[in-house]
This record gives structure tokens, sequence and C-alpha cells, in this order.
């Protein structure tokens, strides 16, 4: 710490005195600021300039650390706007090959209408029912030739033991010709594909 500092004022001219005690009071503001450096230095504590230079990061860390936020926000704008376009061009993909899922399957049938309407076509103009029976037979043969390219049978029913997975019981009917549970009559086609039923036969069931 420095000493004590002593500022001695003589009589005088008044003028003399002022002035005097003028350059006394800016020695004792010099020296007071020259003490209050000294002990910041000696005791770590900021200065004025100091605080204000960490003030000064401060905020420029906040301005950077808004930025930041900023920034990873419209990030995360832009990647549900992209979700969701996605999502959208997604299911416009799915509505496309739903509407579109049989049309292979659809040209195969095709050439099977044109041979009906030239069966059709032909028994109207010979006025023959066995021309169009003759046509209606060979179409037929044709589409169950493409059912079974499909991997589609026809399930058989008269005969066979009722089974629940494969048979619809329309009704059950006495009979002495089939034992009880037995398939006497087929009322409607059942179908497999690919060994999986896709319709039961309805059918009528033997009981006693």
């Amino acid at each position: 710490m420095p000493g004590r500092f002593r500022v001695k004022i003589e009589d005088g001219d008044p003028q003399d005195k002022a002035g005097r005690q003028s350059n006394a009071d800016g020695n004792v503001e010099e020296t007071a600021e020259e003490i209050t450096e000294l002990i910041s230095e000696e005791t770590g504590s900021p200065g004025v300039s100091d605080i204000e230079a960490e003030i000064e990061n401060l905020r420029s860390q906040l301005e950077a650390a808004k930025l930041t936020v900023e920034d990873e926000h419209n990030r995360y704008l832009r990647a549900v706007a992209d979700f969701a376009n996605f999502k959208r061009r997604r299911q416009e993909e799915y509505e496309t090959q739903v509407r579109f899922a049989n049309q292979e399957l659809i040209l195969k049938l095709l050439p099977i209408v044109d041979n009906f309407e030239r069966a059709l076509q032909a028994a109207q103009d010979n006025r023959s029912f066995d021309a169009l029976a003759e046509g209606v037979s060979l179409t037929l043969r044709q589409i169950y030739d493409l059912l079974n390219r499909e991997g589609v049978q026809a399930i058989d029913a008269v005969g066979q033991e009722f089974d629940p997975m494969m048979h619809e019981a329309v009704m059950r009917v006495e009979s002495d010709e089939y034992p009880e549970n037995t398939v006497v009559e087929e009322l409607e086609k059942g179908y497999t594909q690919n060994s999986r039923v896709i319709r039961p036969a309805r059918v009528k069931v033997a009981t006693r």
C-alpha cells in the first residue's frame, strides 16, 4: 500500500492559495486513481474496462447462441416439411398401385372377352344354339386355363367330408346315400389360390 500523502497549503495570496488548492485536489484525484488501480492489481478485482469487456463477450456469445438456435429451428422445419412431402408422395404411389394392381390380370382377360363377343355374334348370325354353346364352352375353357396359370384351383366338395375351412354349409339335409357330415350337393363352387382359400364352396351337408 502507498504511504501517507500530504498536501501542504501555505499562507499567502488568496489567488495563489486557490491555485495551489486546485493543484492539490488534482493530485489527490490522480493519487486516488493510482491507488484504485494498485488495489485492483493486488486483489485481482476487475476494473470497469474489464467488466465492460466481459459484458460485451457475453453479449457476443448470446447472439451466437441465438443464431445457432434459429438455424436449428429452420432445419427442423425443413425436415418436417420434407417428411410431409415424402408421406404425400408415398400415399399417391400407393393409391396408384391400388388402382392399377389388377391391370396385368385384366389384360389377360380381354382376349377372353373378345372370344365371348365373337361367339355371341356367330350365334346371332347363324341363329344356332349349338354354335353359341360351343363358343361359350371354348371361352370358359380359356378362363379356366387363365385361372390355373394364376394358381387358382376349384375346391372339391361333393362326396368330401365337410371342412369348415373349405366349405360353407348352407343347409343340412337327410341322406341315406352319404354318411353324416358329408357334402351332398354343391350350390356354388369354391376356389383356392396358391393353396389359400379365396372363396369357400357353398354346400349342402348330409345329416341323419
